[in-house]
């Protein structure tokens, strides 16, 4: 029996449209990122990203919480030494030397996971696996991130608009509203430029179309297009590509 029920590749099947699939079949398990660098694992439970991790040396606490500042070269650099000394873990050394509080600690742990998960959104390459399982369910930090929020939140923290416009198809591509929209729509926390998109999508426009009749940006447009797609609230029409006659 294998021990993963999924196995792809970064670059062929887009992260969002993974982290959907479990999202839609309330799959409890880990995903885990691999390249050659190292790993990167989102635990999800009920429909939500509970935990992250990585084995990336820059996603460590201390790490995290020199580089945003939230602690001093030598308060990092003490802990280093009692960690290794104790085999305590680096926040709760933290908190006994005084560099944070158990409030500080547990705000930026939260921080640190989030940013692992959100880090992978820019992976180009590298393989994805998704084991099922209960993970992390004893962890005493832990997220409650709805699943669906991430796919959306992360899509649009991609930095090369290139690759959601590639995603999406071809501009020539119809997209309208998919038959469960109006049922999705309210359980999705959109905003309102979100909202405002999604109604653009009449069955009639094209995807270059809909870029070009949106007041936000292309690619502000391009990731919530491809968000409300991944989501399902949109989808592509089947007969697709609007024809012009010759003479018209």
């Amino acid at each position: 029996m294998r021990d993963y029920i999924y196995e792809g590749d970064v670059s062929e099947t887009p992260l969002p449209e993974v982290l959907q699939k479990i999202n839609y079949y309330r799959v409890p398990g880990v995903l885990s990122a691999a390249c050659e660098k190292g790993r990167k694992d989102i635990y999800i439970s009920g429909g939500e990203v509970i935990f992250a991790s990585s084995t990336f040396d820059d996603d460590r606490l201390g790490e995290f919480l020199l580089a945003k500042k939230k602690i001093s070269r030598e308060q990092y650099d003490r802990s280093v030494e009692l960690l290794k000394s104790t085999g305590k873990r680096q926040g709760k050394v933290l908190i006994e030397i005084g560099a944070l509080t158990a409030q500080e600690l547990l705000e930026n742990v939260k921080e640190q996971v989030v940013a692992i998960v959100w880090s992978l959104f820019e992976w180009t390459e590298g393989t994805i696996t998704f084991k099922v399982g209960k993970f992390k369910e004893d962890e005493l930090i832990k997220l409650s991130l709805d699943t669906r929020f991430v796919v959306l939140e992360g899509i649009k923290k991609i930095s090369d608009p290139k690759r959601v416009v590639k995603w999406l198809g071809k501009k020539e591509d119809v997209f309208e509203p998919s038959e469960n929209a109006l049922i999705l729509l309210p359980t999705i926390p959109l905003s309102t430029d979100e909202k405002r998109i999604f109604r653009f999508v009449d069955g009639r426009r094209t995807l270059l179309m809909l870029l070009e009749v949106s007041p936000l940006d292309t690619s502000q447009t391009a990731k919530i297009l491809y968000a409300l797609f991944v989501l399902g609230l949109i989808k592509k029409k089947e007969s697709g590509i609007i024809k012009i006659k010759a003479g018209s």
